[in-house]
């Protein structure tokens, strides 16, 4: 037998609002950075003499713009990990309204708070290996740091992406469960809630698969040392040699941008329908299958 409850999280709307706007500038941090390869590639390859003479400094100050990009996606994967910690508790304590395990279940919990739980812990982490980066282009390090640093950041952007799979997965199970309306207010947050995480993920996975080839590239510029062998390539030379693998990177970290404005959006709906969510009718029981 189902009993009412009026579910109704009072602040949340206030939190979603601010996590939505931290998802946006993420995105626009990725477009930003995009946008700074982009430029670090035309000056670097111009043949123009005097536009070569013209950003000989310029290619300095790509270098910085990018590590400061750099730096600044590591502040705002940080951000995002305390309010994504707030609401995403909300959310599991609203789904749990609707998913009631029986004692003789063995699992503990729905799944979606590990899942959520994981996802935080893999924000700090991307954070870290973005800010650990951020130095390393602006001061010529070694081509193998950078390798080792674009690696970093793909095993990151894998993480990330599983994570994202796996909360679409409990999402989709949840409005399946919960027998929640497709056509109401909040089935409707939640439905595209659901499919923007994939959309999240799959970004995330080409993410990955970009920041792997270029590690792969600055491996092969390390030139090594002894009699005829060639001096490895800096970073900007680097980035000109492999345009056609940053512009791509490039590239997907636009379509990244889009995929983060979207869920950022979710958040603004989401908090929207906590706030006015109403009388719902929840189990009392229900064995996960």
């Amino acid at each position: 037998m189902a009993v009412d409850a009026f579910l109704k999280f009072d602040g949340l709307g206030g939190e979603g609002q601010k996590l939505g706007n931290d998802f946006d500038r993420l995105g626009d941090s990725c477009t930003d950075l995009g946008g700074a390869f982009i430029k670090l590639v035309d000056d670097g390859s111009s043949t123009d003499t005097e536009v070569v003479k013209k950003h000989l400094a310029g290619v300095k100050y790509d270098l910085v713009a990018i590590s400061d990009d750099f730096f600044k996606m590591g502040q705002e994967f940080i951000k995002l990990a305390g309010p994504l910690d707030t609401f995403d508790n909300a959310v599991v304590k609203f789904t749990e309204q609707f998913v009631k395990f029986t004692p003789s279940d063995s699992e503990t919990s729905f799944p979606l708070a590990d899942d959520f739980f994981k996802l935080e812990a893999d924000l700090k982490a991307t954070a870290l290996d973005f800010l650990d980066a951020a130095p390393d282009i602006k001061s010529d390090a070694p081509a193998e740091s950078l390798s080792l640093n674009f690696s970093k950041i793909r095993i990151a952007y894998q993480a990330q992406s599983a994570d994202a799979l796996s909360i679409k997965g409990d999402i989709a199970g949840f409005l399946r469960i919960g027998e929640i309306s497709d056509s109401s207010e909040l089935g409707m947050a939640f439905l595209k809630y659901s499919a923007d995480w994939q959309k999240i993920s799959d970004a995330y996975l080409q993410l990955s698969a970009d920041f792997q080839k270029i590690s792969t590239d600055f491996a092969q510029t390390d030139g090594g040392k002894g009699f005829g062998r060639p001096p490895p390539l800096k970073f900007d030379q680097a980035v000109v040699k492999f345009a056609g693998d940053f512009t791509a990177l490039s590239q997907d970290l636009k379509v990244a941008d889009a995929a983060l404005s979207g869920l950022g959006g979710d958040f603004h709906k989401l908090a929207d329908a906590f706030e006015n969510a109403g009388p719902s009718s929840t189990p009392t029981s229900f064995k996960l299958s």
